[in-house]
């Protein structure tokens, strides 16, 4: 078969067009030790024609490629299991597991189990709220300063309760609180807002819009206020444990400068309810 009816016949809509060669001038710029006439006119009408095929792109849309799906930081397969460092999970006793829990006892035997993270930890002090709460206040990376701050925030609430809790009368000390942790989650919890404001454009402006504001977020935004109340310039200058656990003590009790933030965020909340239809 002559080669212009094969290529005819794997590529439809061919034609010949005529094309001129490239003229000299172009060729000044490959050969500049050679000086070349800047306008061969003349020359244009010598230069021979070259017939050179024209053809539409090949469409290679109806071949089908199967790519493997990379997901992103996956390590493990379906067939993996999420790890259990529970230790009253492998505290109790056999004698008192039901059925389920045998034959889920007996498949983990055989199945395969995903690396536990880094930071998991079976202690009795391990906190995922106060860990997240670390890593929020880290900054340029260095955790092992954050970590520290929050060590020494939870040793001052602790003293400062005790000292308290020693000074006051029989009566008194049955309602005095001293254990950190339980201070810590209740700040948070009085520190939480219900509501809060997103930005919606509407005829070429941005209005406030109130919202109901998920788990993750407020506590995201109760991180966020805390951190930076603790680090105004405004304060005297205090270091960053005494002013957290300063915060951390007066929410525990429904006041402070971080509930009036949530109280006037509440309050613009409610005054633009009128535009909650925009969401």
């Amino acid at each position: 078969m002559p080669a212009s009816i094969l290529f005819t016949t794997l590529f439809s809509q061919t034609s010949l067009v005529p094309r001129r060669a490239p003229p000299i001038l172009q060729l000044s710029n490959a050969f500049p030790d050679h000086p070349v006439q800047t306008e061969p006119t003349h020359l244009l009408s010598t230069l021979p024609t070259v017939w050179i095929w024209a053809a539409p792109p090949l469409n290679i849309s109806f071949l089908k490629f199967s790519w493997p799906t990379q997901v992103r930081q996956s390590r493990y397969g379906p067939e993996f299991r999420n790890p259990l460092v529970d230790k009253e999970h492998y505290r109790k006793p056999e004698t008192e597991l039901n059925e389920e829990e045998k034959y889920d006892q007996e498949l983990k035997q055989t199945q395969l189990i995903k690396a536990a993270p880094e930071m998991t930890t079976c202690s009795v002090f391990a906190d995922p709220v106060i860990s997240k709460f670390t890593n929020t206040m880290m900054k340029a990376g260095n955790k092992i300063l954050a970590r520290s701050l929050v060590n020494q925030t939870l040793e001052a609430v602790k003293r400062k309760q005790l000292e308290k809790y020693h000074a006051a009368s029989a009566e008194e000390q049955a309602t005095i609180e001293h254990n950190p942790y339980t201070i810590f989650h209740q700040a948070l919890n009085n520190y939480e807002s219900v509501t809060g404001l997103v930005p919606i454009l509407r005829g070429g402006h941005f209005h406030q819009v109130p919202v109901p504001l998920p788990d993750r977020r407020r506590r995201f935004l109760v991180t966020k206020w805390m951190i930076a109340e603790c680090r105004d310039s405004n304060h005297q200058p205090t270091l960053m444990p005494e002013k957290l656990s300063r915060e951390l003590l007066q929410a525990s009790h429904n006041w402070g400068p971080v509930i009036k933030r949530k109280q006037d965020m509440h309050k613009m909340a409610e005054a633009n309810h009128a535009l909650a239809h925009y969401c």
